[in-house]
């Protein structure tokens, strides 16, 4: 899609962004939402990556560096790993992330959130993490999550801006307006660690039933969609 296309397109749709600090004071919880080789690591699956891909990259960095922060201060962190059985299909995609290959794994740079004691890491096999948390008894990881540590604050990042992230952002947000996350009052998406995938119209409109998806206004309207719904957008995040 031609840029000027899609700055056009954020001219009538824009997202009011803010910095975000963070400093201990307020109880903040980092929710890391499918950064797994299925979606992120060049060739590993259906769905990663054909080649490299700078928003994503930026993303696993971004990832990278506020995991590595959170765990230095012991502040909770909660990962989502897309993760699926193989004879369950989720369409409208193909197979993906099955549970016990390399695609369901963290990528290379986070594998090492899986020794951390603060980190709690969940496998969902759908795309809303938030309906991904319930166990077979009604009970939600995620909320029981945010209870137990009292988090006021969740910041989230991972893939896919407008797919994942954005499904669990709007149930979180639903869930607190509801009251069933206390002491939870705010969701905020932090923009540059976030990423969503390239499907351009030129390839889309050689399969059949393919919908195109170009990445950056895709991702864009991942975060306006967020924003809509109440959540906050950072465009910088600094401790």
């Amino acid at each position: 899609m031609p840029s000027r296309t899609i700055d056009l397109l954020k001219e009538e749709l824009p997202v009011e962004q803010e910095s975000l600090v963070l400093s201990g004071d307020v109880k903040t919880g980092l929710v890391i939402v499918d950064v797994v080789n299925g979606f992120c690591t060049v060739g590993a699956g259906n769905l990663a990556p054909t080649a490299p891909n700078k928003q994503i990259s930026g993303m696993v960095d971004e990832t990278l560096r506020l995991a590595t922060e959170f765990c230095k201060n012991k502040w909770p962190v909660f990962a989502f790993k897309d993760s699926h059985h193989p004879d369950i299909p989720e369409p409208p995609y193909p197979p993906h992330c099955i549970a016990g290959t390399d695609e369901s794994k963290l990528v290379p740079a986070l594998q090492w959130l899986e020794n951390e004691p603060n980190v709690t890491l969940r496998c969902k096999d759908c795309i809303d993490g938030f309906l991904g948390s319930i166990e077979k008894d009604g009970s939600n990881v995620f909320v029981e999550w945010v209870k137990t540590n009292q988090i006021k604050v969740i910041l989230v990042v991972g893939v896919c801006t407008d797919i994942c992230v954005l499904d669990f952002v709007c149930s979180a947000l639903s869930a607190r307006n509801r009251g069933f996350l206390p002491p939870l009052e705010d969701v905020i998406v932090y923009s540059h660690a976030c990423a969503t995938f390239d499907f351009p119209a030129l390839v889309a409109r050689t399969i059949k039933g393919a919908l195109t998806h170009p990445q950056e206004l895709m991702h864009h309207v991942g975060l306006y969609m967020a924003k809509g719904r109440g959540a906050k957008v950072a465009s910088e995040v600094s401790f």
